[in-house]
């Protein structure tokens, strides 16, 4: 028989995003116009959010077995209410987070189980995310994802959607709330060691120079030239991981194939990054990017990458396609893919 599991009520978008100090003072100046410049695509891509149904004494809960209602007590949703994410922060290098989204799309969300032979309520694991103290609202609750006897949904769909608004864009200084929980913020980095000074070379004249990213002393060219389109016939990159126990896959928008990062973490640690992409020659630039870069780094920080992060290492930055974005939308989307499979 089919089980399925409606929840009626408002749906929320929310993310939170590490962003630099320049970021905080754009949306400080901006405000709510910060959503009319790319930001808005960039929140939705990221995947740094959480995606589900706001619990709250508005919504209605009902579950099905084989077309007959059954009971349920709603009150073992709010009982698995935790705070997933926010160590995930706290514990990286991130000073400042920025929260964009919305969090009053009226709809409804179904999650559908297949061959069920019989039904116990106990069975359900509920993966619920508080937003309390971020939003100031008390049990400020959002449903991410459902489980019955241990498994997934078969499906998971929503329909019915009355359109929503975008919350005010919010900044949070991580400083202060590391402060207020007594947790040590990450040390520094410890300064670089200065080479001798050479003698003075010859003056010569000043040329304008690849645009350089700061952080990484790499050069960053950037294809100012119109995209090129994405060629759906090139040959499919495979980058094999041993065992892997994250994965996360990402469509693209421009060409609707699709990019998917597999991940080995042991002792919340990566030690193995690879993946599947099968667009054009920049979606495999960037998966190439990613595989190398991620391992030894630590889920918490890997939590914080941003496309941004992937420019140092590819060959050119072609600003009018967004497969870097995507690429690291199917990471934070294998990271939680791994931190729903630890939360049980």
């Amino acid at each position: 028989m089919t089980l399925t599991l409606t929840i009626s009520g408002r749906r929320c978008d929310l993310s939170l995003h590490p962003v630099s100090s320049k970021t905080v003072e754009r949306i400080q100046s901006m405000g709510r116009k910060f959503y009319t410049k790319k930001y808005i695509h960039w929140w939705r891509n990221g995947n740094t959010s959480t995606c589900g149904m706001k619990f709250d004494d508005e919504c209605s809960v009902r579950v099905n077995l084989g077309g007959e209602n059954l009971p349920f007590d709603s009150a073992a949703i709010s009982q698995s209410a935790v705070l997933l994410r926010r160590r995930h922060y706290l514990e990286s290098k991130a000073r400042y987070l920025a929260l964009l989204g919305y969090d009053d799309e009226y709809c409804n969300m179904t999650w559908t189980w297949s061959n069920i032979t019989e039904y116990d309520p106990a069975k359900f694991d509920f993966f619920v995310h508080r937003w309390d103290r971020i939003l100031g609202e008390e049990d400020f609750l959002i449903l991410d994802d459902v489980r019955y006897a241990s498994d997934f949904a078969d499906e998971q769909d929503w329909g019915g959607s009355c359109g929503f608004s975008l919350v005010d864009p919010r900044v949070i200084d991580l400083d202060e709330v590391r402060r207020e929980l007594g947790i040590e913020p990450p040390a520094p980095k410890a300064p670089k060691a200065r080479a001798p000074k050479k003698a003075a070379a010859p003056e010569v004249t000043a040329q304008a120079s690849p645009k350089t990213d700061p952080a990484q002393h790499a050069p960053i060219v950037e294809d100012l030239q119109p995209a090129p389109p994405c060629d759906n016939g090139l040959a499919e990159l495979i980058i094999g991981v041993d065992n892997p126990n994250a994965t996360g896959m990402h469509g693209c928008t421009t060409c609707k194939n699709s990019i998917r990062v597999d991940l080995r973490i042991e002792d919340d640690v990566v030690v193995q990054a690879g993946g599947w992409a099968a667009g054009c020659d920049y979606s495999k630039q960037c998966l190439t990017a990613l595989a190398s870069m991620l391992p030894g780094m630590t889920v918490y920080d890997c939590y914080t990458l941003t496309n941004e992060d992937l420019h140092p290492l590819l060959k050119r930055v072609i600003r009018k396609l967004d497969c870097d974005t995507f690429t690291v939308g199917a990471l934070k989307l294998a990271l939680r893919d791994w931190e729903k499979r630890n939360a049980a």
